[in-house]
């Protein structure tokens, strides 16, 4: 898709508070190195205070919008791809060890979710070769990793996103857990 240009990552990008500027030629190459990722690579770490204990079953989600420059050239392409919560290890590339009241919450696809990917992955392979036009929207949604506990509001909490082992994990996000809930608030 040569015009697949609109990129989006409305909970973290909303304003452009506390992403990294390093991290922004990263986020500006994802959308074209995500479609053409291994899915079992693609990962999110989230590190947040020791005392947070997300909810069970919780986790981060990643949304996907194909949307076709022009009406009917091909189906709109929407998928809610969720995470599943993995261990942190040393050899998780560009993640030092939590410090002192720190800890790391690593998440992966789902089997289900990266069997999705691989779908939308062929699909877009498939429109693509036909030329046709389109935007792609990414987010993702870590608000229901966040404990609501108001005594953990000012505590801070970074986002970090691997999209291939051989790059390793970069900065996504940084702010503090109550503006991270505030972001995923409806507006």
């Amino acid at each position: 898709m040569r015009t697949l240009t609109a990129f989006l990552l409305p909970l973290f990008l909303a304003a452009c508070s506390g992403i990294p500027l390093m991290s922004m030629p990263k986020l500006i190459a994802l959308q074209g190195n995500l479609l053409d990722a291994n899915p079992a690579e693609f990962m999110v770490a989230i590190q947040a205070d020791s005392r947070l204990t997300p909810p069970p079953g919780s986790s981060p989600v990643l949304h996907l919008d194909v949307k076709p420059k022009e009406e009917g050239s091909f189906p709109r392409i929407q998928k809610m791809l969720k995470m599943q919560e993995n261990d942190w290890s040393p050899a998780l590339m560009g993640l030092k060890p939590a410090g002192k009241g720190r800890k790391w919450f690593i998440y992966a696809f789902t089997p289900e979710s990266a069997e999705e990917l691989r779908k939308v992955q062929a699909q877009f392979r498939a429109i693509k070769a036909q030329n046709k036009g389109g935007s792609l929207q990414l987010g993702i949604a870590q608000e229901n990793v966040a404990a609501k506990n108001p005594e953990l509001g000012n505590t801070k909490w970074e986002s970090w996103l691997q999209v291939s082992r051989k790059d390793g994990f970069f900065e996504l996000w940084s702010g503090t857990l109550g503006e991270l809930v505030a972001q995923g608030q409806p507006r």
